[in-house]
């Protein structure tokens, strides 16, 4: 019989234990397989491939179990890639070998994807044919990550300050070299940027990534990551590239980089022992906000796998398209889900910046990408009484029970006061150029510092609201700390940087604006501060309460909205109350003077009458 009277591929029905392997037998002219099912219990040893779907339409024609089976081109040219690396293995791919037309069958294999992962031999991760140096950028990766690593100081644990025109001097490529061009490049491909390889990382006994015909190791793309991440100035490096790679790569890379390292966090915290849940929630919510799901609902059934099985249990995995449009709702019930395992509200998911459509007020918006706009969290106790008796008591969020699919939780919190005034950041940025200047923001420090507490403490809390607590600057990494008043020296300091680049402006009007942080900076006290402006000012406003507290809040906030604690929570939130008089619209994290550390508990007395649900929606 003639491959094209060959009849179409029809599948058959598989149990709920059961999944089914291929084997390529050839890909040239045609790709050519076999496929059968097994018991997850009785299985042959199998690898899983990992790849990037893709998002072209174009297909070719196979043939599995001497019928007919359509593949796209992408998924075509990973298996004969494959076929270099792995002949005569059973391979699990998951646009084969789960039915995709059948979405209860998909909703079944898709929640027990983590145990296939775990009990595959190994994964084999595709990135694809060799391009743009990825040969180099393979073959001298682990060298370039060593010699990264040299330049951290062994015994003090930190990495010595290093201009990129020194690089050379240290044994590494200079700046402009195509091999960090390479590098950057391999972790802007397709496949760092979906959700779900963290967990077929995560989950791997090992992984081997496969690019073109080279082979590369788990531990070699994880180290470079680290390295990247812990040094700082190889992250600056993409930059540098940045007219030759194009700012989407450059953001493709950093993107990529990110959520290997977030995989790296996910898996150590679920191979600690003791508080191995929690860890693994908050990384998995981290993970969420990655960009890389093409269906909404993906962005919680990805990290289902890497979850505790009574958190599993009560996830329903479902495709059909009711669920699938009304995707908010499944976000939603899964953030409480979360909210009742873990022992503080996740405030660092909520960017000042990020709309949150389709969803409830209370939930992130999974997929909306990192937030580098967090605030300091660190040793902050605003809604943890102070007085031993109480503290067990809230090391945990006190959700109330008995929550339906409405849209909306109910936590337990105080009030604490209310938003009299707002002067948004936004003053500081140049409204042509959307950047920060140093006059700018030296101006804006100047204008409001008299709203701060007199005296040297007052600066000190006035500039632990702006930035956050000054307490890592005893760390001996940071040079020229001042031992006096921290706020008269940074603004020392900005004077004659904002001249200076003025004056590079005024010589060269066609050039791009000076960063706010000079390159030479990044290692002293002061660039320190300055990068953390850059983070924690856009979308954010400088405030007063109604009570003459300071506190930066999000933009989103309006005059009378309430500031509160959940009991339990880190931070003081923002809350501005529905049309209803009964509900409530989240805001979004803030932090005010005064009740970081607990204060309001001791202040008012007896606040466990004063406490109360709040019904968010």
């Amino acid at each position: 019989m003639g491959e094209h009277t060959l009849p179409p591929y029809l599948y058959s029905c598989i149990g709920p234990d059961e999944f089914r392997v291929l084997k390529i037998l050839e890909v040239s002219p045609q790709i050519k397989f076999t496929m059968k099912s097994f018991s997850i219990h009785d299985a042959p040893e199998y690898q899983a491939l990992s790849y990037a779907w893709g998002t072209s339409t174009e297909e070719e024609e196979c043939v599995c179990n001497d019928a007919r089976y359509r593949i796209s081109r992408t998924l075509g040219q990973a298996l004969r890639g494959l076929y270099r690396h792995a002949k005569s293995s059973w391979i699990w791919v998951d646009a084969i070998c789960i039915n995709q037309g059948d979405n209860v069958e998909k909703a079944d294999q898709v929640a027990g994807m983590g145990e296939l992962y775990a009990y595959a031999d190994g994964v084999l991760v595709w990135l694809g044919e060799a391009a743009d140096d990825s040969d180099l950028a393979c073959m001298l990766l682990p060298e370039l990550t060593n010699r990264i690593w040299a330049l951290r100081d062994s015994e003090e644990g930190i990495w010595n300050p290093i201009k990129l025109d020194d690089l050379e001097l240290h044994r590494l490529p200079a700046a402009s070299d195509p091999l960090w061009r390479a590098a950057f490049l391999l972790y802007a491909r397709p496949w760092f940027q979906r959700l779900w390889i963290v967990q077929e990382i995560v989950l791997a006994r090992n992984a081997l990534f496969l690019c073109g015909k080279h082979m590369v190791e788990w531990h070699v793309v994880a180290n470079f990551v680290s390295a990247t991440i812990k040094s700082g100035f190889v992250g600056n490096l993409a930059v540098f590239h940045v007219q030759d790679m194009g700012p989407d790569q450059v953001t493709r890379s950093t993107n990529g980089i990110r959520l290997i390292h977030n995989s790296m966090r996910l898996q150590e915290g679920l191979e600690a022992p003791g508080d191995k849940e929690i860890q693994g929630l908050d990384g998995a919510m981290h993970v969420m906000l990655s960009q890389g799901a093409s269906v909404k609902v993906d962005y919680v059934y990805a990290v289902l796998g890497m979850l505790s099985e009574a958190m599993r249990e009560k996830v329903v995995v479902d495709y059909s398209d009711q669920v699938k449009q009304n995707y908010g709702l499944v976000h939603a019930n899964f953030f409480r889900l979360c909210l009742e395992g873990t022992n503080d509200w996740p405030s660092l998911l909520f960017s000042p910046t990020t709309a949150r459509s389709h969803t409830p007020s209370w939930c992130p918006s999974w997929g909306s990408g990192w937030n580098a706009s967090y605030l300091p969290v660190v040793a902050c106790r605003a809604g943890r009484p102070t007085t031993t008796s109480f503290l067990p008591a809230f090391n945990s969020l006190p959700l109330a029970t008995g929550e339906g699919g409405d849209g909306t939780v109910r936590i337990t919190g105080l009030p604490v006061d209310t938003v009299k005034e707002m002067i948004p950041f936004q003053r500081a940025i140049n409204e042509v150029t959307g950047h920060m200047t140093a006059r700018r923001v030296s101006d804006f420090i100047k204008d409001y510092a008299p709203y701060a507490p007199k005296g040297l403490d007052g600066h000190r809390r006035f500039l632990g609201i702006l930035i956050g607590e000054c307490t890592w600057l005893k760390n001996h990494v940071f040079y020229n700390v001042p031992s006096n008043d921290v706020l008269e020296s940074l603004l020392a300091f900005l004077e004659p940087l904002a001249a200076k680049q003025e004056q590079e402006v005024t010589a060269n009007p066609d050039k791009l604006e000076p960063p706010l942080v000079p390159e030479e900076q990044h290692r002293s006290w002061q660039g320190r501060y300055l990068n953390l402006v850059l983070h924690r000012w856009p979308g954010r406003s400088f405030g007063l309460t109604t009570s003459g507290r300071i506190m930066i809040l999000p933009c989103d906030a309006k005059l009378g909205d309430t500031i509160c604690v959940f009991l339990g929570g880190t931070l003081p939130q923002v809350l501005s109350r529905h049309g209803d008089g009964v509900s409530w619209r989240y805001i979004g994290p803030a932090v005010v003077d005064g009740i970081m550390k607990g204060e309001v508990f001791e202040a008012t007395g007896d606040w466990m009458s004063r406490k109360q649900v709040f019904c968010l929606r």
